[in-house]
C-alpha cells in the first residue's frame, strides 16, 4: 500500500508538507502543491479519510443543498461554494432539493446519516412550517449556515443578497425611464423572503415617488423557469401591453423576452425587459439583458467562512450577512417611448 511517505520521496517534500498540500491547507506554494498531487496520482495514493475521520471525529465532508442546479445562478454559487470546501481541506456532498420541502428535509437526514460535519442549505421558494429538523442538526452538533435565504423562526446566521436594495434599484432605473405600468413577475408564495424582498423593494420606488402601484401586476407565478415566465408573460400581453416587465431572475426574464417577440413588439422600444442574478449568458443574447448582479463568490466565500467558524467551535450570531448587489444595464431597457409622446402631445 502506497503511504504519505512515499508521495513525500518522490515530490521531494517532507512528510508535513505533502499532507498539507493533499489536504489543501494553506502554506504551500502553488508550485509545490501540485507536484505533491502529480506525484500522488502516479503512485495511487489514496489518503484512509475514514480512519482519519475515526481519529478526529469527523468525516472532512460539507453537506450542500440547493434547488435548482440548472438555473446558472446556482451552478455559480455551487462552484465557488465547493472551491472554498476544497481549500478548507473538505469534500462537498451536493444534493438537490427541486424546490420539494420534503425532499429537502430527507436530504438533511441524510447528511446526518452521513456524519456530515456541516450543513449550507439554500432554502426552498416555499413557506416551510415543519422545523424539526433543524433541531435535529442541533441536537447532533452538526452547525449548519443559509445562503441566498432564509427560512424565518430558524436561529442560523444567513448570506444573502441584499434583494430589496436590488429590486429598489432597478425599478427606480426603470421609472426614472418614464415606465408606470411595471410588470413584476415573482414565485407563487411572495411571502417568502426572495419574493417578500423583491416587492417590497419594488413598492418602495414607487411609494418614493409618490406613484400609485398597481398590485395586480405583482403576479405569482407556479414555477420560477424560463417555461414560466414566457406562458406568464404571454397570457398577460394578451389582455394588455405594460411598459416594462422585471423577473424575479434572468431565467424568467428571458422566457419574457420569448413571449414579447413573439407577439411582435419590439424590445425595447415597446417594452422594456429586465431580469436579477446577471448569470453568465445574461449579456450574450441578441438583445443583452437589464439585471441585478448577484456577486456569488462573495456570497460563497462568507457562506463556507460562517460555516467553518462554527466547526471550529467560534460562536457565530444568527443574523443576515447582506451582500450588496450591483445594477447592470444593457440594451433590454430604454427610456418609456410612448409615454414621452403623450406626454409631448400634451405639452
Amino acid at each position: 500500500m502506497v503511504k504519505l511517505v512515499d508521495v513525500a520521496k518522490k515530490a521531494r517534500v517532507s512528510e508535513a508538507t505533502a499532507s498539507l498540500a493533499l489536504n489543501r491547507k494553506p502554506g504551500v506554494n502553488p508550485v509545490t502543491r501540485e507536484r505533491v498531487i502529480k506525484a500522488a496520482r502516479v503512485l495511487g495514493y489514496s489518503p484512509n479519510t475514514l480512519a482519519r475521520g475515526l481519529a478526529t471525529r469527523r468525516t472532512h465532508s460539507i453537506g450542500l443543498v440547493v434547488t435548482d442546479i440548472e438555473n446558472p445562478f446556482f451552478g455559480s454559487l455551487t462552484r465557488y461554494i465547493d472551491q472554498f470546501t476544497l481549500e478548507a481541506g473538505y469534500n462537498l456532498i451536493l444534493s438537490v432539493s427541486n424546490d420539494d420541502l420534503e425532499l429537502e428535509a430527507r436530504i438533511v437526514q441524510d447528511f446526518i446519516g452521513k456524519r456530515v460535519d456541516g450543513v449550507i442549505l439554500v432554502p426552498t421558494l416555499l413557506p416551510r412550517r415543519d422545523l424539526s429538523y433543524f433541531e435535529t442538526l442541533r441536537k447532533h452538533r452538526i452547525p449548519y449556515v443559509f445562503s441566498t435565504s432564509y427560512y424565518a423562526g430558524v436561529p442560523c446566521a444567513c448570506v444573502m443578497t441584499d434583494l430589496e436594495e436590488g429590486s429598489y434599484a432597478l425599478t427606480r432605473y426603470l421609472l426614472g425611464l418614464g415606465h408606470r405600468d411595471i410588470l413584476l413577475l415573482v414565485s407563487k408564495s411572495p411571502e417568502v423572503v426572495p419574493s417578500k424582498l423583491r416587492i417590497q423593494g419594488f413598492r418602495r420606488a414607487f411609494e418614493e415617488r409618490g406613484l400609485a402601484l398597481n398590485r395586480k401586476r405583482v403576479v405569482q407565478c407556479e414555477h420560477t423557469d424560463f417555461e414560466c415566465g414566457y406562458a406568464t408573460t404571454l397570457r398577460i400581453l394578451k389582455k394588455g401591453k405594460p411598459d416594462a416587465v422585471m423577473a424575479i431572475n434572468d431565467i424568467m426574464a428571458l422566457g419574457a423576452k420569448r413571449a414579447i417577440k413573439e407577439l411582435g413588439h419590439a424590445i425595447p422600444e415597446e417594452i422594456s425587459v429586465a431580469g436579477y442574478d446577471d448569470v453568465i449568458f445574461s449579456s450574450i443574447p441578441e438583445i443583452p439583458l437589464t439585471t441585478v448582479r448577484q456577486d456569488t463568490r462573495q456570497i460563497g466565500r462568507l457562506t463556507v467562512e460562517l460555516l467553518f467558524r462554527q466547526i471550529r467551535g467560534k460562536a457565530v450570531s444568527a443574523k443576515v450577512h447582506w451582500v450588496r448587489p450591483d445594477l447592470v444595464i444593457r440594451k433590454s431597457t430604454s427610456a418609456c417611448l410612448e409615454r414621452s409622446r403623450h406626454e409631448a402631445i400634451g405639452n
